[in-house]
């Protein structure tokens, strides 16, 4: 059967919400660095996009606790507050450190600048061609839960991260802790241009693999790098937009958006966190102190998008900043120690802010188990040491496009080894991080166990995509350091010119070698669905029955189709928010196993719950079960729940609806609704 996605929308009503995504995640965060005396360019517009999603969590944790409403207006509040301090701590200081070139702009930032909206636009025209429209969503299993959390924030507007995943999304409860960071800005994004959740999610998708990790990244070169290295920042940009792994895959093997995003936002809250080349010439210790509840929000920031942030986040900051103060030393004997120990002052203090505000959701998400290893066999089997080391370095595509990793991605990979052979003294500040991630990488492949390495593991749910992604900025570094080394060997003043060609012609050479891979990989889960999970049908039985459900009635649906949508769409209450109803809610499970029986006890429970409809979509993936819910439905895996099959035999349900494989029945003649 021919799927058939949903979608909608005009291309300028999508380059609308694109733009409006992008000040959101830019404007909030640049006003308070801005207010804290960040002047220089690059890091204000890298930094600001961790800076914004922290002024979201702030303005959630706020409302949530106040139980008031979360929106575009609190937002603004809080961004005007945290300016205010800022400013009043600030005092008269000096910038902090970081002070941007007087006089014309830099050829060389002219062509990083150029490399970044090349990156940019190239990433931009990939997911055109792959998604669609922003209206079209993925049919990936993890997006069930991304839109469904979207939509509560933006119809409910409640955004506390400690019920963000509410399991009934009527009531609230139950409800537990989720990494949000990423849906408020997309609820954000729906409710200031006026569209629906899933193109307020796919919008921010875009925009953090387009503008946040190309930001970042030029960010992170200006305060890793040498200045006329800042080309390499463009180059990076460049590299990682048409890098299938990591961040495109978790788009297209697990939908994974929050850890894809969390990576994209590390390299600029890498450059925020980093210790400046300078001190103030005056009031250094306001200074620092004005930066203090910036630094704090943009570490807040990245850790609710997604937890594991602060491992790429943590361990750049102490890898890159060892370097750089051991090279600052070196080079300067008259460098001011003092300088050094306020900025660790300063970041201990934004560690105990950050941890006051999202520290509690942290912790009952580590309660919970997290992504434990224990949990999660191994995505890839144990290793020798040869191919580990062949895998990390030539960047096999892997995963659902590559399972036995045979297409390497030449183009980076050939650019990668190049920056870390040609690295040197002056890029070593990306070389040490690169190396330890590397290492870390081939110690998962080949098997390696621990109290130190298993921690890395669990964060990355014993997946080796996540394990690499950590490091991942930095390989994307390392390919502009190389270019940037091969530039400098022109005469000086062919150089910037020279580092333009050669990231024109990575960027080139990738376009032709990855393009049409990554856009039919994004094609198969978004314009054009190698299999179904949520198509127009689904939203046909949506739109019948926001039209048909009286106040009060709940429909009993299948969490594993696209009958969620009906929620995140229209508003539907339906009962099922997980492809498999959880321990929490019993009811639900007897429903999922019992209904076609239609028992006393399914009768009551009807009625309890004052179920008046049932939707199923028959055509649902196959979805395999835990050893516990495989002994309670009794199948050891299904695509529709054994109770939602065949339904049109079963006595007090009525068809009333069909459209395609969805099928809507009215209960009937069992008093379900009081």
């Amino acid at each position: 059967m021919t799927v058939v996605p949903i979608t909608g929308g005009t291309p300028a009503g999508d380059v609308l919400t694109l733009a409006v995504a992008t000040l959101w995640v830019l404007v909030p965060g640049a006003a308070v660095l801005l207010a804290a005396g960040v002047r220089r360019l690059p890091v204000l517009l890298g930094g600001a996009p961790a800076v914004s999603v922290g002024l979201s969590t702030l303005a959630a944790t706020a409302t949530g606790a106040l139980g008031t409403r979360f929106g575009g207006g609190t937002v603004l509040v809080a961004t005007a507050l945290v300016a205010a301090l800022a400013a009043v701590l600030r005092g008269r200081a000096g910038p902090p450190g970081d002070r941007p070139p007087r006089g014309p702009l830099p050829v060389t930032a002219l062509v990083a600048a150029a490399l970044a909206l090349a990156a940019v636009g190239t990433t931009a025209e990939l997911f055109r061609r792959g998604l669609g429209a922003l209206a079209t969503p993925s049919q990936e299993h993890d997006t069930i839960t991304h839109t469904l959390v979207t939509a509560r924030v933006l119809r409910t507007g409640d955004a506390a991260p400690w019920r963000a995943q509410a399991i009934d999304v009527i009531t609230g409860d139950p409800a537990q802790y989720y990494p949000n960071g990423l849906h408020q800005w997309a609820a954000l994004t729906a409710q200031a241009a006026g569209v629906d959740p899933v193109s307020g999610l796919n919008a921010t998708s875009v925009v953090v693999l387009a503008v946040v990790q190309t930001l970042g990244l030029v960010a992170l070169a200006a305060r890793a790098l040498p200045p006329a290295w800042l080309p390499a920042g463009g180059v990076a940009a460049v590299a990682a937009a048409l890098a299938h792994q990591p961040l495109l895959a978790m788009h297209h093997d697990s939908g994974a958006l929050p850890n894809a995003a969390a990576i994209a936002f590390a390299p600029g809250a890498i450059a925020l966190l980093l210790p400046p080349d300078r001190p103030p010439a005056h009031r250094p210790w306001r200074a620092v102190a004005a930066l203090v509840p910036v630094l704090a929000l943009a570490a807040a920031g990245v850790l609710t998008v997604h937890p594991s942030a602060a491992l790429t986040v943590g361990g750049g900051v102490l890898g890159a900043g060892t370097v750089l103060l051991l090279a600052r030393t070196g080079r300067d004997r008259r460098h001011d120690l003092r300088h050094d120990l306020r900025w660790v002052a300063g970041l201990a203090g934004a560690a105990v802010l950050a941890g006051a505000l999202v520290g509690t959701s942290l912790l009952r998400a580590a309660a919970a188990g997290g992504g434990s290893s224990s949990r999660f066999a191994r995505d890839v089997p144990v290793q020798t040491l040869p191919d580990a080391l062949h895998r990390v370095l030539t960047l096999p595509l892997q995963g659902g496009l590559d399972p036995d990793a045979t297409r390497s991605q030449w183009w980076l990979a050939a650019a990668v080894v190049l920056g870390a052979l040609l690295a040197g003294r002056a890029g070593a500040a990306v070389l040490g991080p690169w190396l330890v991630w590397s290492a870390l990488a081939v110690a998962y492949l080949v098997g390696v166990t621990g109290p130190g390495v298993d921690l890395v593991w669990d964060s990355a749910w014993n997946s080796y995509y996540r394990v690499v992604a950590h490091g991942s900025p930095w390989a994307w570094l390392l390919a502009g350091v190389g270019l940037a080394r091969v530039a400098s060997w022109a005469a000086p003043r062919a150089r910037p010119a020279v580092a333009a060609a050669l990231g024109a012609a990575l960027l080139a050479g990738t376009v032709l070698a990855a393009g049409p891979t990554e856009v039919a990989a994004l094609r198969a889960r978004y314009a054009a669905p190698e299999y179904e999970r949520v198509d127009a049908d689904d939203d046909a039985a949506g739109r019948f029955l926001a039209a048909h459900v009286r106040p009060g009635e709940r429909v009993l649906n299948s969490g594993n189709d696209g009958s969620t949508y009906a929620y995140v769409l229209h508003g539907v209450p339906v009962l099922a928010t997980t492809a498999v109803p959880l321990a929490s809610q019993p009811d639900l499970r007897v429903l999922a196993r019992d209904l076609r029986a239609m028992t006393p006890q399914v009768r009551a429970l009807l009625r309890e719950h004052r179920v008046g409809w049932v939707v199923v979509d028959s055509l649902a993936p196959g979805l395999p079960l835990r050893p516990a819910d495989a002994e309670f439905f009794g199948v050891p895996g299904y695509a529709v729940p054994p109770g939602l099959t065949d339904l049109d035999a079963v006595p007090g349900l009525r068809r009333v609806f069909t459209s395609g494989s969805v099928g809507v029945w009215e209960v009937v003649g069992q008093g379900a609704v009081p």
